[in-house]
């Protein structure tokens, strides 16, 4: 995270003056401590309430709310207010009847909580681990990717794909790169998206 961070700064990020937003924050000692001290105001949402007292041990300048982040992100006091916007998103499918999976959903929060132009940063999995068992996991993957094989997605790919997702949401790609963070196996995607003028 730290290197997706200088390279957002290289890019022309201001951090220290982005309010952020950490969907998915469990403790917050995994990555979020990494940038928590290098933006003007973090929120950090976390539905598991057992991971509260050291999410707020872990961030003490954190907004610490316990709930679900997909129901929080409807709210109208998050509207436009992030001009960071993270994911740290689990893997394989998620949440009540597996409803969730990686990324896909929240992704769909990003429009709701960024202001005019935000970066955001997700987890993307390039080649799943134990990948044959979990054939639900194939099955969403193949859906949101439309392509059959998703055991190994490369670079390229992802940046073609991305951009093209941001696109049909009505979001301009500035900037996006790849960072690798478990390789070989998922790596970051950062991007800086801009609302398309109406």
């Amino acid at each position: 995270m730290r290197r997706v961070c200088t390279r957002l700064t290289a890019l022309g990020v201001e951090l220290h003056s982005c309010h952020a937003v950490e969907f998915f924050a469990r403790e917050g000692n995994w990555h979020t401590v990494s940038y928590a001290s290098a933006v003007a105001r973090l929120d950090a949402w976390e539905i598991d309430r057992r991971f509260e007292k050291a999410l707020r041990r872990n961030l003490p300048h954190a907004r610490v709310r316990i709930g679900d982040s997909f129901e929080l992100a409807e709210q109208p006091e998050f509207a436009a207010q992030f001009d960071l916007v993270v994911y740290d998103n689990p893997q394989v499918t998620f949440g009540d009847g597996d409803r969730y999976c990686e990324h896909f959903e929240a992704l769909d929060t990003l429009s709701h909580l960024m202001k005019r132009q935000a970066a955001v940063i997700f987890n993307v999995n390039r080649a799943p681990f134990d990948y044959d068992l979990f054939p639900d996991w194939q099955r969403r993957r193949s859906g949101f990717y439309k392509i059959a094989d998703t055991r190994r997605l490369d670079g390229d790919f992802l940046i073609t794909f991305y951009k093209e997702y941001f696109r049909t949401r009505s979001l301009e790609v500035r900037h996006m790169f790849l960072e690798p963070r478990h390789e070989p196996h998922i790596v970051y995607l950062a991007a800086v998206v801009t609302k398309a003028a109406a």
